[in-house]
């Protein structure tokens, strides 16, 4: 008996602490990517999916920007240090794109000001 009443009383808590979690305001996920131009590019057969020779010659098309980018001595590879740039400059993306993100929250949590006074 005891046993039914511990378990009655976890799940009735379990179901009020998920109603409260749902209240609060949850922060909205970064948009997307728009991949419908990677689709209109890589996608052959029109099939809605990349295969694998698609999904390969995407691969070697971001290969061919990373060296044309990076590789500043032309030997055909990315060595130690221009990997750290690669890794520097991810980084900075990284970091604006978050900025960007938290100012979007910031303003979408923001109260409009008409609804302030009334």
């Amino acid at each position: 008996m005891k046993k039914m009443l511990l378990i009655a009383l976890g799940l009735s808590l379990t179901g009020v602490l998920t109603q409260a979690a749902d209240g609060e305001k949850k922060p909205t996920p970064p948009p997307r990517a728009d991949r419908s131009e990677i689709f209109k590019k890589y996608d052959k057969n029109g099939d809605g999916k990349l295969d694998e020779e698609e999904r390969a010659a995407l691969q070697k098309e971001r290969q061919q920007e990373m060296l044309k980018k990076y590789d500043k001595n032309s030997d055909g590879k990315i060595d130690e240090t221009e990997r750290q740039a690669v890794q520097e400059d991810r980084k900075k993306q990284r970091e604006e794109a978050l900025a960007r993100r938290e100012a979007q929250q910031k303003k979408q949590d923001k109260p409009d000001k008409k609804e302030d006074k009334q």
